[in-house]
C-alpha cells in the first residue's frame, strides 16, 4: 500500500461500513491496523475509522459535506449491483455531455459516493 493521499471516513459502525462498502460497492480490504481499515477500489485508498477524535459519521451530522469520486470499468454493472445491495440511489445512471455516465449514491451511515466510468468516443 503505497498512496500518499486518501480520505479517512468516519462511521460508528466502522466495522458494519468495512462490510457495507466491501459487499455492495465493491472495495477490497488493503491492510488492518488498531481499529483503522484501508479500504481499494480502482486504484483508490480510502480509511475508515470510528467517528472519534474529532471526526464524526454524516449520520450524527445530519448530512455530508463531502462527496468521494471513483472512477470504475463498469458503472451500469456497478450500479446496478449495489441498488441490488440497498444503496440509497441519490441520481440514477446518466451520461453526462463530457463523456462519463456516472450515478451518485449514500452508504449506511450517510457518506455521498458518486461513481463514473470514462466513456471512449
Amino acid at each position: 500500500m503505497n498512496h500518499d493521499l486518501y480520505p479517512r471516513l468516519a462511521y460508528e459502525g466502522e466495522q458494519a461500513a468495512v462490510e457495507w462498502l466491501t459487499r455492495v460497492f465493491g472495495f477490497k480490504e488493503a491492510t488492518r491496523k488498531e481499529n483503522l481499515v484501508w479500504l481499494e477500489l480502482s486504484g483508490g485508498l480510502v480509511m475508515i475509522s470510528s467517528a472519534s477524535y474529532g471526526l464524526k459519521s454524516p449520520r450524527q451530522l445530519g448530512g455530508t459535506g463531502t462527496k468521494v469520486n471513483v472512477y470504475v470499468d463498469d458503472v451500469d454493472a456497478h450500479y446496478e449491483h449495489a441498488k441490488a445491495e440497498g444503496a440509497v440511489i441519490e441520481r440514477p445512471l446518466e451520461t453526462m455531455p463530457w463523456g462519463d455516465r456516472r450515478y451518485e449514491a449514500f452508504d449506511l451511515e450517510g457518506h455521498w459516493w458518486h461513481f463514473a466510468q470514462r466513456l471512449e468516443h
